[in-house]
Order: C-alpha cells, then sequence, then structure tokens
C-alpha cells in the first residue's frame, strides 16, 4: 500500500525513470515536443498539436492507442486515447465485448457473469475541457499519456493490465481552440486571462455539460454513443474547474440531494474512489481538498451525472482556476466559503486541510488532476472485481425491478396532438441505449387499448432508473441541512420530464403488459399522398410544420392560416392551394419531417391569414448569450431566414434594412443597454458572483446598444429601435430582456416578480402551467394547457393602456398556485396566479411580443416552440377571407 501510494506521488511528479521503447521511435517527453513545460506560465499547448503528440505516443508505445468518437460541431477531431498495457491493447474488441455483456445483464447468467468478472478488465472514462476556458485538463492528457507509456513500476504495470483508460483530450475542442487563440492573442495586454466576447462552443457555450439528456449537439452525441453505445465504461469521470477563491479542488462524494431513482450502490462507489482521491492529494502534500459540498446528487443533464442512472459511477472533479494559464495570487482574506457543504472557509470534516492562499499556477491545476487521475487508476485496479460486479448487479435488480412491480412499462399512444413529438422521443430514447419495442399485436392497457405498432418502453431493462426520471414528473426533494433549516438549494434546474418537455402522452402500465412484443422497425417507408383538388391542410400542432413552411415560403408558395377550424381540424391549421404544387414534392416534404398531410376534396372558405415570408434580425451581445446560442441553433434546425445583428448594428441604425422583426433572447436589461451586468432585483446570487469575476473587453466589443465602447449613456440604439417600432416593425422579446422593451417603450406591463427576495419566490428550472388563448395567431397549433419553462424568470401584470397601445394576453397562469407547477420545484408560486407570461401589444403601427420565459430553453421545451416560432411570421400575416 505504502509502496503504491508513493509511486504515484513520483508520477505525478514527473520524476519517472525511462523505459526502454517496445515501438521504433522513443516516447518523446511533453518538454520536448512542445518546446516548454506544459503548465508553465502563460503557456497554452494548441490542441492541434495536442493531438500531434498523442499521436506520436501511440505511435511510440504498445501501451497506447487512439480511436475516433467522431467530429464536432466545427468539424474538428473528437478522438479516444486508449491506454492501457500492451495485452489488453491486442484484445480491445473481446474486452468491449465483456462490457457490453455486463451491461446487459438481465441476458446474461449469473454464472456466466462470474467468469466474466473475473476475465473483464474495469473501463473508464476520462473527459477533458468541455468547458473550454478550464483549460487545465487537456494540457494534463499529454503528460498524463507520457508518464503512462514510460512508466517501469510493477505495481503501476500491474494496474494497466486491470484498467482500460479512454481519454478524450477535449469533448468541447471547438471551443478549446477558440479560448487558446483569443488567451495567445490578448497576452500582456490588460485583457490577458480575460473573457471572449463570444460563446466558447458554436452554439451553446457553458450548456454544452447540459446537454446529456437532450442530445442536441454532435460533441454530446459523440460521448454518449461512446458510453452506451460502443464501450460501454463501468467508471466515468469527467474533470472541470471552477472558481478562484474556494477550495483547492472538488473530489466526491458529492453533496445532498441524492436522485431518488439512482442505484444507492452508485453513490457509495463514488465515496470510494473519491476518498482514495483525497488521500493520495493529501500524501502529495495538495491542500484544499474538500469533498461533500457545493455540487449535488441529483439533476441527470450533465455528462457524468447522466450516466448514474445507467448504471456507470459517474465522477466529478473540480479545480480552483487561474487565470487561463496567467498565474494569480490569492490573499488569505480573499478565500471564502462557497455555500452549500462549505458557508465559510475554515476547517470542516468534509474539508480537513485548508489551503492558506498565495500564488495559484496553471501547473498546480495539472498537477492536482495527475494525481486523481492516477489514483482512480489505481482504485479501479485495486477494486477490478468489485466494481465490474457491482456493474453488473445494478443493472440486473434494474431489470428484475421492472419485471416484479409497477411501472412494467411505458406505452406511447399513437394518438398524440403532435405525433411528429411522439416519433422524436422514441428516436431520443433508443439512442440513449433504450430498448424500445412495439406491439405486434392490439394491446390494453387498463381500460385503453391500442393498436399493432403501438411503441412501448419495457420497464425490466437495466436502464429502467433512467426511464423513471425521464418519463415521469419531478418534484424537488426539499432537504434540509438540519432540523427546521433552509431547502438545500438545487445546483441547476429542477425539471426534466421528457414527456411535458416533448408533449407526448405517455402511459404507464401498472400491470404487466401482454401482448406480443418485439423491438421495434424502423418506419421509414416514403409517404403517400392521395391527390388534392382542393388543396393540401397541415395541422400546426407539429413543430416541423415551421420548417415546412419555411421551405414552401422560399419557394414562393402560398400558405395560409385558418383561423375557422375545418371539419375534424383545428384553429389555425395550414392550408396550402393546390395551383402550383407537384404531390411528389409534397410527398416527400411529409416523409422528411414526418408530417401527416390532408388532402382535400374541395377548398376551405372564410377568414384565414395569408401567411408571408419573414426574415428575422437575431440580436447578439458582445457578452456572450447562451440564450442567444441556443436560439440561433433552433432557427436553423427549422430553417427561418434570420440575420446576426449585434450593438454596432442598433447605434448605427442599419438593422432594419432587410429585417422584419428583431428577436431578442434571455439577455439582461443593463447588457442589452451599456454591455455591463447589474443584479439589481435579482432572486438568484450566481448573479452576485458572476458580476464580481466581470473583466473588460477590448474596445471593438465593449458597450450595448445604448452605451459606446467608453461606456457613455447615449441611448441612440434604443431610440432607434423604438422608433421603428411604432413605424410598424415587430419586436419579440424573451425573458429577462423583456425588461428593457417594458422600460424603453413605457408599456402598460411590469415585472410582478422584480425585487421580490429568493426567500419569498424561487424558481430556478421548473414547468410550469400555462393557460393559452387558441385562437391567437401566437397560440396556434398548442393546446389550452401547456407547460412552460420558468428559471428565475419575470412574470407580468398588465394595465389598462392608454390610447397608444393595445394589449393582449395570450398565455398566463393559473389562477390558483397548486395548478401551477407542474414539474420541478416552485416556492411562493401565489405570486405567479392569474399572471401575464407572454403578451402581444401593439405599439404604434408596430408591435411588441412579451414571452415571459424562455421558450426554447435548452432547446427542450417543444411544446412553446410554437409561442415563438408563431411570432417570427406575425409581421407578415395578413387577414384574408379565402
Amino acid at each position: 500500500m505504502l509502496r503504491a501510494a508513493l509511486t504515484v506521488v513520483v508520477l505525478c511528479l514527473g520524476q519517472l525513470s525511462r523505459a526502454i521503447p517496445a515501438r521504433a521511435q522513443p516516447a518523446t517527453s511533453p518538454k520536448v515536443f512542445f518546446g516548454k513545460q506544459l503548465g508553465q506560465d502563460r503557456f497554452l499547448a494548441p490542441y492541434p498539436k495536442v493531438l500531434r503528440y498523442l499521436r506520436h505516443l501511440a505511435a511510440s508505445s504498445e501501451r497506447i492507442s487512439i480511436e475516433s468518437a467522431g467530429r464536432s460541431t466545427l468539424g474538428n477531431e473528437m478522438p479516444v486515447v486508449v491506454l492501457t498495457s500492451a495485452r489488453n491493447q491486442k484484445r480491445l474488441g473481446h474486452y468491449r465485448q465483456i462490457a457490453r455483456q455486463l451491461a446487459n445483464p438481465d441476458r446474461l447468467p449469473p454464472a456466466k457473469a462470474a467468469e466474466l468478472v473475473q476475465e473483464g478488465k474495469v473501463i473508464v472514462l476520462v473527459t477533458c475541457t468541455i468547458h473550454s476556458t478550464e483549460v487545465g485538463c487537456t494540457q494534463m492528457a499529454s503528460e498524463f499519456a507520457h508518464q503512462f507509456a514510460v512508466a517501469t513500476d510493477p505495481i503501476v504495470k500491474r494496474w494497466m493490465d486491470d484498467v482500460i483508460l479512454l481519454l478524450m483530450p477535449s469533448i468541447n475542442p471547438d471551443g478549446q481552440i477558440m479560448v487558446v487563440d483569443w488567451y495567445n492573442k490578448h497576452l500582456g495586454t490588460q485583457y490577458e486571462g480575460g473573457r471572449m466576447p463570444w460563446l466558447y462552443h458554436q452554439y451553446v457555450g457553458h450548456d454544452t455539460n447540459r446537454d446529456f439528456y437532450m442530445l442536441t449537439q454532435k460533441e454530446t452525441r459523440n460521448v454518449n454513443q461512446l458510453l452506451y453505445r460502443r464501450w460501454f465504461p463501468q467508471v466515468f469521470l469527467d474533470e472541470h474547474q471552477m472558481g478562484s477563491t474556494g477550495p483547492r479542488m472538488f473530489v466526491p462524494p458529492q453533496t445532498d440531494p441524492l436522485a431518488p431513482e439512482v442505484h444507492s450502490m452508485i453513490f457509495r462507489l463514488a465515496d470510494l474512489l473519491g476518498t482514495q482521491m483525497s488521500l493520495r492529494l493529501e500524501e502529495a502534500g495538495k491542500l484544499g481538498v474538500g469533498h461533500n459540498m457545493i455540487y449535488d446528487s441529483y439533476w441527470p443533464g450533465a455528462t457524468r451525472n447522466t450516466a448514474w442512472w445507467k448504471n456507470v459511477t459517474g465522477l466529478l472533479t473540480e479545480v480552483a482556476s487561474a487565470r487561463i494559464a496567467s498565474p494569480i495570487y490569492i490573499e488569505p482574506g480573499e478565500l471564502t466559503g462557497q455555500g452549500k457543504g462549505l458557508p465559510e472557509y475554515t476547517r470542516r470534516a468534509n474539508f480537513p486541510s485548508p489551503w492558506r492562499g498565495g500564488w495559484w499556477r496553471l501547473w498546480d491545476i495539472i498537477d492536482y488532476e495527475l494525481i486523481a487521475t492516477w489514483s482512480l487508476v489505481e482504485s479501479c485496479s485495486r477494486y477490478r472485481a468489485d466494481l465490474l460486479r457491482g456493474f453488473y448487479r445494478m443493472g440486473r435488480e434494474a431489470a428484475e425491478a421492472g419485471r416484479r412491480r409497477a411501472p412494467y412499462a411505458w406505452v406511447i399512444p399513437p394518438k398524440q396532438h403532435d405525433p411528429v413529438a411522439a416519433g422524436k422521443l422514441v428516436d431520443l430514447l433508443a439512442r440513449h441505449g433504450v430498448r424500445v419495442h412495439e406491439a405486434r399485436e392490439p394491446l390494453r392497457v387498463g381500460a385503453a387499448s391500442y393498436p399493432a405498432g403501438t411503441p412501448v418502453i419495457p420497464a425490466a431493462q437495466p436502464y429502467r432508473a433512467f426511464l423513471l426520471t425521464m418519463l415521469r414528473p419531478q418534484r424537488y426533494p426539499e432537504v434540509v441541512p438540519y432540523a427546521g433549516g433552509p431547502v438545500i438549494p438545487p445546483y441547476d434546474v429542477t425539471a426534466w420530464s421528457l414527456p411535458i418537455l416533448m408533449g407526448v402522452d405517455v402511459v404507464e402500465a401498472d400491470s404487466p403488459v401482454e401482448a406480443k412484443l418485439a423491438p421495434k422497425r424502423d418506419s421509414t417507408a416514403p409517404a403517400r399522398l392521395a391527390s388534392g383538388p382542393g388543396g393540401y391542410l397541415i395541422s400546426h400542432a407539429a413543430d416541423t410544420v415551421f420548417t415546412a413552411l419555411n421551405r414552401l415560403l422560399k419557394q414562393r408558395r402560398k400558405a395560409y392560416w385558418l383561423k375557422q377550424a375545418p371539419a375534424g381540424g383545428a384553429v389555425g391549421e395550414v392550408y396550402l392551394p393546390p395551383e402550383g404544387l407537384s404531390r411528389q414534392a409534397l410527398a416527400e416534404l411529409a416523409s422528411g419531417l414526418s408530417l401527416r398531410i390532408k388532402p382535400l376534396a374541395k377548398k376551405p372558405t372564410g377568414a384565414a391569414y395569408a401567411v408571408g415570408r419573414t426574415r428575422v434580425g437575431l440580436y447578439k451581445p458582445w457578452v456572450a448569450s447562451m440564450d442567444e446560442g441556443w436560439t440561433r441553433w433552433l432557427l436553423e434546425q427549422y430553417e427561418f431566414d434570420f440575420v446576426t445583428l449585434d450593438n454596432a448594428a442598433f447605434r448605427g441604425g442599419g438593422f432594419g434594412k432587410g429585417v422584419d422583426v428583431l428577436l431578442f433572447p434571455d439577455v439582461n436589461r443593463h447588457i442589452i443597454a451599456m454591455g455591463e451586468l447589474d443584479c439589481k432585483g435579482k432572486a438568484d446570487p450566481r448573479c452576485e458572483r458572476r458580476r464580481r469575476r466581470w473583466t473588460p473587453l477590448p474596445p471593438p466589443y465593449a458597450g450595448g446598444i445604448d452605451g459606446d465602447a467608453n461606456g457613455k449613456l447615449e441611448r441612440p440604439g434604443g431610440k432607434k429601435i423604438a422608433a421603428w417600432i411604432r413605424r410598424g416593425g415587430t419586436l419579440v422579446a424573451l425573458d429577462s430582456s423583456t425588461e428593457y422593451f417594458i422600460q424603453l417603450l413605457k408599456l402598460p406591463v411590469v415585472n410582478a416578480l422584480d425585487g421580490v427576495a429568493r426567500d419569498e419566490f424561487h424558481c430556478p428550472g421548473s414547468m410550469l402551467r400555462l393557460l393559452v388563448d387558441t385562437t391567437h395567431p401566437l397560440g396556434f397549433g398548442m393546446r389550452n394547457k401547456e407547460a412552460g419553462y420558468f428559471a428565475t424568470s419575470p412574470a407580468f401584470r398588465t394595465f389598462i393602456p392608454h390610447a397608444g397601445f393595445r394589449r393582449r394576453v395570450v398565455a398566463r397562469y393559473p389562477g390558483d398556485e397548486r395548478d401551477i407547477l407542474v414539474s420541478g420545484y416552485l416556492k411562493g408560486g401565489k405570486l405567479l396566479e392569474r399572471r401575464a407570461a407572454v403578451v402581444e401589444l401593439r405599439v404604434g403601427k408596430g408591435r411588441v411580443v412579451l414571452i415571459g420565459f424562455r421558450a426554447q430553453h435548452r432547446a427542450q421545451p417543444h411544446r412553446t416552440f410554437k409561442l415563438l416560432f408563431n411570432s417570427l411570421y406575425l409581421p407578415r400575416l395578413r387577414e384574408v377571407v379565402l
């Protein structure tokens, strides 16, 4: 034991003897290859060169091989560096097959499982730098791989024989390249180590680590594929960095609350592996290591978090940050507690060796991460059989529970308000590795009957815990730190139920499903479309109707939204006249977008809206906005015609050329105005922490639409927007950006939650019930009761306007707080009773749409996409009579 511990310390200090290389070329050290010591102040190895070095090591060592996990959004490589003994390298396919069998334990007899546990290796995935300003781990990857290649200690070589480590040097390589380029560009200036004026991912920035159940981005899909369809690791370590003035490192275990569906063995194993890390760090003299703080064990959106529900022991480490690669000096009095689990920076049971301040450098980050990563290899070797046995046991118990108690299955009825969303839900679950079946004969669930072909998701499968959390509403557990104490606040959002988010009716089977089931078949048969002499109808309920509309309008086809419900249809149905339409082209459109297009024998009559093609101007502040990125991504997915507008476009007045509607995502009103964050009236303490870390931007990116680069308040942008609206322009504002336009235009609306303290009202990310006016064009395609995503958002109180305004509430919250929460956590719901959530206002000749929440939050609440998308057509809607 002592020898092993000393070996880890020696390895992590880089004091390694050189091994005789097993391949033709010796393994060059990182210092020689990069020309500088990794971790040296103000030096970062660029990502492409890191990949070249890792390939060099793979060519030099029989212990290292490289395969591809795919490409990033911008086309950069996402390699997987496979580190294990030379003997294991020759049999990777064999050990991967063992892992696959253990991941499906209900198909594996116990005796055979015992044989595989004895033969198998622990497969460990280590991911780096999903958050691209957290640069240490990518630099560490080269050091770790070199140490692995040249190590000669017999104990370490035994670890290598027990463990197959999959190292991903960055799971957001696009952002890693951006951050290094920006850092190097501003070395030696006042902007050294400061923030970039854009997201460090093409679309979603920090939220790449919030996408691991919706899987919208290429990076998250690549990692998901590696985890649950290709390698089936039993352990997953995701290495991060955190703020600079708290603990030096967080290691597992994480803090309360614990997700109720996750097997308790996950937390026991995470405790075991994390405690070993703490010990090795302590032995190496690394102070300031804490556990059971800050990061809870409840929410499934992040990389290793989602793995918990799939029987993988997911681990998180967080190391204190420097200023990218620039060292910082921290005075003892600047060290602070981090709230949950560490209210004060002092010695505690979960923080026994506080760091006392001083210089903190990039090398410190690398050094802590090296020790933690080697400790994980050591522990996985020592507890190899326990980890494999536990992995098998958790999956087997999950499948057995699905056979013995309700729910026994989930049924997705064919009849849905939005049948396209139901298909998307099935596809998403399959991508997660969930077994999706279909009924090969009619079936009954309770008193309801469903036809053959109905999708059925059996609960008797290893990922039952994942299904329980993803297919049911959430209720945040109100855990208190002591009797009578306050509720421990959630780390992130508190609602993620896929049926609610996607608007799909899912039925739980409380008794075993008796019908014959089989794996779901691919149903991509081309659509057949009968002749429609009177034209064609498309339901407004399907989200992909907007893609169809945008394609048709670009082809100069006519389209209408019906103000009166046709026979068997609903208000807002999309009508396509037959003139100039190709039946074959429509059938191809229907197949590609999973749309149901109904042919008509004769043309409909009555009132309608003629729909015209619009061009959207999307605001993009120079303070990087994730909501702007998500919005941009969504507009691209649904093929809206849009341009990006920055502050200069508004200050100069050129924004109105060729733009029909302005769209402002969720952006703080002070950032819109002056490019600066102001937390006044905000209930979220994270806003104030973010403001304290604020760093200046270079002059081309400073200021907002009202203030120039010097911060002078001139209001040219706001005045020009107001004049443009009054002349006939349309503006759509989401969430907090609504507050800027309420003030700018002096609208007869106020935020009823402005200035309300967090102990009176708190809703950090929940699904709330909306009552929708489906006769208004903004509500077309929706149900009169929907769920909207509320995350520290405003709620509107409207007033009777004077002659200069007209207003209409399109969506509001119910009149009884007991009816408001659909999923998640809500404190102080009475303050939302009868308050407006969506308001349309006529301002002069133009109009303003205030959507008081993120209708497209992280591309998740499909049901409220329509409120946003419908609003983008408003400028070109023309009332006609057919």
